[in-house]
């Protein structure tokens, strides 16, 4: 593949001063199209008005973002940046927690929700549809980063990673899996799939919702037995691990309490 002989530069451009990474910009890239399929299916569902949409969204994009940089510090990398608290700034060597992002976003849509009196669970299958599509688009960021890459491996599809970026006890090695790839296609099915159903009036509001943390987590869960860098470990587990079993588990939960028990005013 293309890969094989290019070592991304993580700098797109600079001007004096002035840079441009390549991880911000899928970043912007990533929530631009996101935003853009929420707003199409709120429209269409009137659910939201445009006006609604653009103030629903300000706060999920700020409050996702800081997430998903809490996320990776606190679940992730907690003890270095213990000891490196300036790095906490530094976004643009990439660390972002997408399990961050999805808690402090799930957060602020249902305190949103309840101040505008609109109903949680079709904001959020709306919101699920758009964030494996973002997620699809995001991890390429990774890619131009080299942070994102799994075990050493000799199949056509490897790619090459600095020796600076290569994980301690892996510096011998010169193509490794990537992972980025991987959870990027991944997603990309996920969107297809629920962008199929999502149209379908058959499942109860919330379905789409739980789908997405199902799948997402069972990507997740999958993935992590690949990825060798450093992370908490917790009963011999990777804590991606950790928190996507968590995370499969409460949705299949919450999908007993849909279909197996009466509905509540707020699911009807």
């Amino acid at each position: 593949m293309f890969w094989q002989d290019y070592l991304p530069n993580p700098i797109f451009f600079s001007i004096g001063p002035f840079i441009v990474h390549w991880y911000g910009l899928i970043l912007v890239l990533a929530i631009i199209m996101a935003t853009w399929q929420a707003k199409k299916y709120f429209i269409k569902k009137n659910i939201l008005t445009s006006s609604q949409f653009e103030d629903l969204s300000f706060y999920i994009i700020i409050f996702g973002l800081l997430g998903a940089r809490f996320g990776h510090i606190v679940f992730f990398n907690f003890f270095y940046y213990l000891h490196n608290p300036v790095d906490i700034f530094k976004v643009w060597q990439g660390g972002m927690s997408i399990h961050g992002a999805l808690f402090f976003g799930i957060l602020t849509v249902f305190f949103w929700s309840r101040r505008h009196k609109i109903n949680f669970w079709k904001m959020a299958d709306g919101l699920a549809l758009a964030v494996p599509l973002g997620q699809a688009i995001g991890r390429w960021g990774n890619y131009f980063n080299q942070e994102l890459f799994g075990k050493p491996t000799s199949a056509w599809w490897g790619i090459p990673i600095a020796p600076i970026n290569r994980v301690s006890g892996y510096e011998d090695f010169n193509y490794f899996q990537p992972i980025f790839f991987y959870e990027s296609l991944a997603c990309l099915i996920l969107f297809i799939i629920l962008y199929k159903l999502i149209y379908n009036n058959t499942f109860k509001k919330g379905t789409l919702t739980l789908f997405y943390f199902i799948g997402y987590a069972f990507i997740r869960l999958m993935i992590e037995f690949v990825r060798i860098d450093e992370t908490a470990i917790l009963f011999g587990m990777r804590m991606g691990q950790i928190i996507s079993i968590v995370i499969i588990l409460l949705a299949l939960a919450f999908v007993y309490q849909l279909y197996m028990k009466p509905l509540s005013k707020q699911q009807k």
